[in-house]
């Protein structure tokens, strides 16, 4: 019985969210390209499983431009997309949720796609703040 605790406290702060700043972003963006490290994690992530379709920096490519679609995406739909799929007009979005390393970081993710939706962060390449 222990072992289903431990078990469940462990799959349960695989999704702790992470903070939001007191102004409400979910990332810190200085100097044009520094960003915080939750951000960056995200930014890596979105770098490896979404910028084939979605474009280098998020601004489309085969898929939609996520920097105009995160603009009228709240985060829970967000989770629900990436989670699920989605059918759209240029084609299917697979879903994710058997891939542990998207799921894991999906609030990573979208505080970088937030970032780049915002304009806080543009198509450049970011770093992490000193």
């Amino acid at each position: 019985m222990a072992s289903v605790a431990v078990i469940c406290s462990f799959t349960s702060a695989l999704f702790i969210p992470l903070p939001v700043l007191a102004d409400g972003r979910p990332y810190t963006v200085k100097q044009n390209n520094k960003v915080d490290s939750d951000t960056f994690i995200g930014y890596k992530v979105y770098r490896t499983w979404c910028a084939r379709c979605h474009g280098t920096f998020g601004q489309g490519l085969a898929a939609s431009d996520l920097t105009n679609t995160l603009k009228n995406t709240d985060r829970d739909d967000f989770f629900k997309i990436v989670a699920r799929g989605k059918k759209g007009r240029l084609g299917e979005m697979p879903a994710w949720q058997s891939n542990d390393n998207v799921m894991k970081n999906r609030d990573r993710i979208y505080s970088y796609l937030r970032a780049r939706a915002d304009g806080a962060l543009g198509a450049v390449t970011p770093e992490l703040i000193d």
